[in-house]
């Protein structure tokens, strides 16, 4: 069964914004978690390093500040992300049709394990 929705670069103007900061506060929370691994595998590995040289400048701030600052100085960064990730799907406002906690969950269960 397939999941209906919209590709990124299809969403209305506010529809993008809301879906490249709902994406912002995911990616934050994954690296601090020390968990984007999956991410890694799936889009360039050199914008992937822009958005954590200024997640690790900044770490010293609390979240909702790391949010809001790597938001303004890496902004690009994150929308190239989004169009690379073409799997990812919307629903017509921005929110991702399959959650992103779920959506990494279910690639995570997915990779290998290490013995």
């Amino acid at each position: 069964m397939s999941e209906e929705g919209l590709h990124y670069s299809d969403l209305s103007a506010p529809a993008q914004e809301h879906a490249l900061k709902s994406f912002i506060n995911y990616y934050v929370k994954q690296y601090r978690q020390g968990s984007l691994e999956i991410l890694g595998a799936k889009v360039s590995n050199g914008v992937m390093g822009t958005i954590n040289e200024i997640l690790n400048l900044n770490k010293f701030m609390d979240y909702s500040e790391l949010v809001a600052e790597s938001y303004r100085l890496s902004k690009s960064a994150y929308v190239e992300i989004m169009k690379q990730l073409t799997n990812v799907l919307y629903q017509q406002d921005g929110e991702p049709v399959v959650d992103w906690d779920v959506a990494w969950e279910n690639q995570e269960e997915q990779l290998p394990s290490e013995d």
